[in-house]
């Protein structure tokens, strides 16, 4: 009776269980729903006459800025600067980018290319030559879903492949970047050109081009200090050996390859790290060459951060480094190097961690100019570790621990701040990775600026998997995408993304505002008066990194128009100093 009471139970047990379970399913099923409903879409764009130009079968033809990120399917990630027309601006010794889109109707755009006029000023007294005009074609790679929140999984638009007649399948949408530099001695004014996009089997469809320059010039050497890794052990997965070259010939096709992508990160505005050997007089030629080129701030030694913190794991290991370190300080001094380099001396770990005093005391007894810099995801804290950091010069600290209270505890201590990049944490704070906004990776100099963060480092450019990086963005073990990969490994040398050109942009935005800067510390340091007042007041106000460009490191502005307003605007303010200035005396002084 009583076996056959429970037999009669079992059933209504497994049918419950069974229930509940079904409900759970479609319980996570309808979660997963709501979150994907939640999760930022894509902007759908719309496109109007007004903004467009028609091609045959149905195509179009319309510009947009550097900042829109244009998929094949013709969605960006936020509302797009559409314009029929080009209307840019620049200073001297900067490039400015925009992008001419292509997009077909029911009919294929076969062998489209571009043809780009020189630049005329309106007066007809002066020229910038096509020469200085380039356009490339935008190309797409694969995302993986990552464990990060983005807008899309599919192609991203990234790598920017060298010039070439392309053809738009039907439906698709192609842009190409188009990057004018202004030569230094290029004169102030407003200049004019065409943009001609070709097409087999149709009419040539004409952009009117329009770049305003602006009266001052961006110097060579960037005021804002970076740190990107470059790996050149690394290079030889893209670039194999020949199967009729000798090892002497690759090494060197090697090193002129890593060289090719050594100068493009100083077109970039960006530093390669380098870890220099001063004893070495070809290393310290190599630095003689890219100082040239913009180089201000780079490491030295083969032992640290980089290298997987690969110092000596006992006291007498350590100390007995002290020679070496003193010869490279005596070596920097002597080549007046000094000033611009730093020893990357630990990355990441355990805050307190003995052997980094160590370390760090090591190097100062060594050679009291040396500076130690460590990279940590938090900061110091004095009270906890008391005299723990005291032989530390540069703190870089990870974006996703930004604490503002924290850094002015070491800022007071005379540590200089740096901040650096990693993998997405999904934080809001910008990320250097492919599925991100354009705008993350054009507001971090601006973040930095807000908060008097002297450095940015980044832990590599050529990251490249054993998978084609063209063919598949998770470029490591993680899932993500295109972390550490900001430069693509070309036939004989690199091609660029996307998001290294709007860096760029960023570093150039930075040079701005110290040109507005310099102008206000004239005023203060000639104890300038009258209009001067009245303009160092609207200066000021520019140069606040208010909520209308960035509020905190996870709010900023999406909005490119904005930051492009106010960046015109200090440029509109740099003239206006030079000439009120001319004014009373010449020639304007240099701060």
């Amino acid at each position: 009776m009583t076996k056959n009471k429970k037999r009669a139970w079992f059933p209504l047990l497994i049918g419950f269980v069974a229930g509940v379970g079904i409900a759970a399913a479609a319980g996570v099923a309808a979660y997963n729903v709501y979150l994907e409903a939640k999760r930022p879409k894509r902007y759908q764009v719309s496109l109007s006459e007004d903004m467009t130009i028609p091609l045959p079968g149905g195509g179009l033809v319309y510009a947009a800025s550097s900042l829109d990120r244009i998929f094949k399917d013709g969605h960006t990630l936020v509302k797009p600067a559409i314009r029929k027309s080009v209307d840019v601006s620049a200073a001297r010794h900067e490039y400015e980018s925009f992008q001419v889109v292509v997009k077909a109707g029911e009919q294929p755009v076969r062998t489209v290319s571009l043809e780009i006029s020189d630049l005329t000023e309106e007066n007809g007294e002066s020229k910038i030559e096509k020469a200085n005009i380039s356009w490339r074609v935008v190309g797409y790679v694969p995302t993986i879903k990552p464990y990060y929140p983005v807008k899309y999984v599919g192609l991203w638009p990234d790598p920017l492949m060298p010039a070439a007649a392309t053809e738009v399948d039907p439906g698709s949408t192609q842009p190409f970047w188009v990057t004018i530099y202004v030569p230094p001695d290029a004169k102030a004014g407003n200049y004019s050109g065409l943009i001609t996009v070709k097409a087999e089997g149709a009419s040539s469809v004409e952009i009117p081009l329009k770049l305003r320059v602006y009266d001052f010039t961006l110097p060579v050497e960037s005021r804002f200090k970076t740190a990107f890794d470059f790996y050149g052990h690394e290079t030889f997965k893209r670039y194999p050996q020949g199967e009729k070259e000798s090892a002497e010939a690759y090494d060197a096709r090697l090193a002129t390859i890593n060289d090719k992508f050594i100068m493009a990160m100083l077109r970039y505005r960006i530093n390669p790290i380098l870890n220099i050997d001063p004893t070495k007089d070809s290393e310290l030629a190599l630095v003689d060459r890219y100082r040239v080129l913009g180089l201000n701030n780079f490491s030295i030694g083969k032992r640290g951060g980089t290298l997987g913190n690969n110092w000596p794991k006992d006291d007498g290991g350590i100390e007995g480094l002290l020679g070496l370190y003193r010869t490279y300080g005596e070596m920097l001094k002597l080549n007046k190097f000094l000033p611009y380099t730093y020893i990357y001396t630990w990355d990441e770990g355990k805050l307190g961690n003995p052997d980094v005093a160590k370390l760090c005391s090591m190097i100062h007894r060594a050679y009291p100019g040396l500076k130690n810099m460590v990279c940590y995801h938090g900061f110091w804290d004095p009270d906890k570790h008391p005299g723990w950091g005291k032989d530390i010069d540069i703190w870089t600290f990870q974006i996703d621990n930004f604490n503002l209270e924290k850094m002015r505890k070491l800022t007071d201590l005379g540590l200089e701040i740096w901040m650096y990049i990693s993998g997405p944490g999904g934080y809001g704070t910008p990320n250097l990775a492919m599925d991100f906004d354009s705008m993350d990776y054009r507001i971090v100099p601006w973040l930095c600026w807000k908060y008097d963060i002297k450095g940015f480092l980044y832990w590599c450019v050529n990251w490249w998997p054993k998978v084609d990086p063209f063919k598949n963005a998770q470029n490591s073990k993680w899932e993500q995408n295109a972390n550490g990969l900001l430069l693509y490994p070309g036939e004989d040398g690199p091609i660029a993304s996307l998001r290294i050109e709007i860096f760029r942009d960023g570093m150039e935005d930075y040079e701005y505002i110290q040109a507005l800067l310099d102008k206000m510390k004239i005023i203060k340091r000639q104890k300038l008066a009258g209009p001067f007042e009245k303009f160092y007041d609207q200066s000021k106000s520019l140069l606040t990194v208010d909520a209308k460009i960035a509020e905190a490191m996870d709010k900023f502005t999406r909005d490119g128009e904005v930051l492009k307003a106010r960046r015109n605007a200090i440029a509109e303010k740099i003239e206006e100093f030079d000439r009120f200035y001319k004014a009373q005396t010449d020639p304007v002084p240099q701060p």
